[in-house]
């Protein structure tokens, strides 16, 4: 295994008729630093929609509220298998194109943006509520 991750061979496309559509055994720093941070401002998000629920908030998304009906570790477990199933496509098809030239790793960036903004804006929403404790 460390053999194949130090060692791997495929780090860029072989032939030319795969411009655009072909896989890696090499994905690089910063999609790994991409891919971490989704998922831990994932697990932010979740925490801090929890405690803007147990403050008398409510979840807006429908299927997520089902899943918070049925507990929260289901919530929770739900909402991590998701984001990390929908990560792990994306790493596996970073260097693919999908609707024009928009690439995964575009896509995985820009989700990254919008969970930092996301979690930002719960933090603003419950400094209040902390303050007066």
């Amino acid at each position: 295994m460390l053999y194949a991750l130090v060692y791997s061979r495929r780090r860029d496309m072989r032939r030319d008729e795969e411009a655009g559509l072909y896989y890696t055994d090499w994905y690089g720093l910063p999609l790994f630093v991409t891919a971490v941070g989704i998922a831990l401002l994932c697990s932010a998000d979740a925490f801090l929609t929890l405690e803007l629920i147990f403050r008398g908030g409510t979840e807006l998304n429908p299927f997520m509220d089902y899943m918070l009906s049925k507990g929260m570790t289901w919530f929770i477990s739900i909402k991590m298998a998701l984001t990390i199933g929908a990560i792990l496509l994306l790493v596996m098809h970073h260097r693919f194109r999908f609707i024009k030239n928009v690439r995964a790793s575009q896509v995985m960036s820009t989700t990254l943006l919008g969970y930092g903004v996301l979690v930002c804006y719960e933090i603003s929403l419950l400094l209040p509520l902390w303050s007066k404790i």
